[in-house]
């Protein structure tokens, strides 16, 4: 009876997932995911993972829903002052029911969120890095090297116009401590906040999912293992173009290198 209710229903949710030939998208239902930030990178890279069937999600985010944070996809007006996880928590319960949510309202820096964070540095596959502020991504980083565990950082510029995603492999690829030029800032912005309170720098919504999207492309191939992993990815969206730079690991890396000073 139930096979037949399903063909009544048509093609199951991952019908055309299974198509995929390069790899087996059925193996994201056993792995786990933590994404720190949810706002416009956040948001968005988990809303794509969860439909994919990643089996479990975890969000990290101290923020709440504002109208400023509208003009982007995911969040609604009936959620403004709601905790950022917790709207997000039922929107992807909603879009998928398979994935097993947690939400964590917390900074990962302090307190509870740091204790919350170390928890899933033990049991996650990968962490999403989708925040602002830059010491919070040296942060993620050298927290994700000493565990071991895979980290994809997305950023947006200042201008919200162009964007890049950062791919750190712990042993494998350069962190994010020891990329000269992650540390410059050209790519990536630190932020900044107006006298009302309200992030200062230029969010588009085709920016953000086009680097939210660019992350969980490389987060499925480190997941179920295809194709090329690209370590860095730069969006420029004024003239259409994405380049991919294989920078090198810097053996003296203070956080990640072979001969720490």
């Amino acid at each position: 009876m139930a096979s037949a209710a399903r063909a009544r229903r048509g093609p199951s949710r991952y019908d055309r997932l299974r198509r995929f030939p390069h790899a087996e998208f059925a193996k994201l239902a056993a792995k786990r995911v933590a994404v720190v930030g949810v706002g416009g990178l956040g948001a968005l890279a988990a809303e794509i993972l969860a439909r994919a069937g990643v089996g479990a999600l975890a969000l990290f985010d101290y923020d709440t829903v504002e109208e400023a944070n509208l003009n982007r996809l995911v969040y609604r007006t009936s959620q403004i002052g709601m905790p950022k996880v917790k709207a997000l928590h039922a929107h992807l319960t909603d879009a998928n029911p398979d994935a097993d949510v947690t939400a964590y309202p917390y900074d990962v820096t302090d307190g509870r969120g740091y204790v919350a964070l170390l928890g899933e540095l033990e049991k996650a596959d990968l962490v999403l890095g989708c925040v602002d502020t830059f010491g919070v991504r040296l942060f993620l980083n050298a927290k994700c090297v000493a565990a071991k565990v895979p980290l994809i950082d997305g950023g947006a510029s200042e201008d919200g116009i162009s964007g890049s995603v950062h791919v750190i492999l712990p042993g494998k690829t350069a962190c994010y401590r020891c990329n000269k030029p992650a540390l410059v800032q050209d790519a990536v912005r630190v932020e900044r906040r107006d006298e009302t309170g309200v992030c200062a720098f230029t969010s588009l919504p085709t920016t953000m999912a086009i680097v939210a999207s660019l992350q969980c492309q490389e987060a499925f191939k480190v997941l179920i293992g295809f194709g090329k992993v690209a370590p860095y990815l730069m969006y420029r969206g004024l003239d259409g173009t994405l380049e991919r730079i294989d920078w090198k690991r810097d053996p003296r890396c203070p956080t990640c290198g072979r001969h720490r000073r």
